[in-house]
C-alpha cells in the first residue's frame, strides 16, 4: 500500500477474539504475510517467507476437517480468484462454533499481490460469509483513507508519463506528505454510514454449532 493505514475496529476485533479463545487454541492466518498474530498461530502463505509455517492454496487448504479454533483473512480475499471457495475452505477446517476474521478493500486502487480481481461492500461481504453467524462487521478503514489512497495514485499516473515505477515513486512521496489527514478516520469510522465510502470492510463471524 505504501502508508500504513489505521484499521482500528478490525484490530480491536480481532484481539478480542484471540483473547477470548486464550492461548491453548489453534488459530490459522490464511495470508498471514511476515508477521505471526500468537505463539498458537499457524501462518500459511503462498512463498516461503520468515514466520511462514504451511506453503498452501486457500482454495485447497492442506488441512482436515474441523481442526481450527479461528481462522483470519486479512486483505486475501480480493487477491484470490474464486473467494466463495475460499470462504467455503475456512469453513470445512473451522471447528463447530469456530471464528472467522476476514477483512477485504472496498475503495481502494489496484494492488495486484500477485493478482487483485474483486472489492466488496458491506453486504456484499457480509453475503460472501452468510453460512456463518454474524457477530459484528462494517468499515474498518475509512473513508479519509479512501480518498488519500485514490489521492495520491492520481498524482502519481498525472505526473508520471507513463512510467508505471514513477508514478509509484510519486505516490508514495505524496502519499507520506499528507499522510496526517488519514487520522481523520479515527473520528469517521465511528459513523454509521462510513461504509458506504470505506476503504476496507470487515466481517467476524462464527461457524454454527453442529446439529444433535
Amino acid at each position: 500500500m505504501g502508508c500504513p493505514y489505521p484499521a482500528p475496529r478490525w484490530k480491536k476485533a480481532v484481539k478480542k477474539v484471540l483473547r477470548q479463545l486464550g492461548a491453548e487454541t489453534k488459530i490459522l492466518d490464511l495470508g498471514s504475510g511476515l508477521d505471526r498474530r500468537t505463539p498458537n498461530t499457524i501462518n500459511l502463505e503462498i512463498e516461503a517467507t520468515p514466520n511462514v509455517d504451511v506453503l498452501g492454496d486457500g482454495h485447497r487448504l492442506p488441512f482436515k476437517d474441523a481442526v481450527f479454533d479461528a481462522v483470519i483473512s486479512e486483505a486475501v480475499l480480493e487477491h484470490v480468484q474464486d473467494p466463495n471457495r475460499v470462504v467455503s475452505e475456512m469453513h470445512r477446517v473451522l471447528k463447530p462454533g469456530g471464528y472467522v476474521c476476514a477483512a477485504v478493500p472496498f475503495l481502494q486502487g489496484f494492488h495486484a499481490s500477485p493478482h487483485d480481481y474483486q472489492r466488496y461492500t458491506v453486504p456484499g461481504f457480509n453475503h460472501l460469509f452468510s453460512a456463518f453467524t454474524h457477530i459484528e462487521g462494517g468499515a474498518c478503514a475509512g473513508p479519509t483513507t479512501s480518498l488519500h489512497w485514490i489521492f495520491r495514485e492520481y498524482v502519481g499516473l498525472l505526473f508520471s508519463f507513463g512510467n508505471l515505477l514513477l508514478a509509484k515513486l510519486i505516490s508514495l512521496i505524496v502519499g507520506w506528505i499528507t499522510f496526517p489527514a488519514v487520522w481523520l478516520d479515527y473520528l469517521l469510522i465511528h459513523n454509521r454510514h462510513a461504509h458506504i465510502l470505506a476503504s476496507a470492510v470487515y466481517f467476524i463471524g462464527k461457524k454454527p454449532d453442529s446439529l444433535p
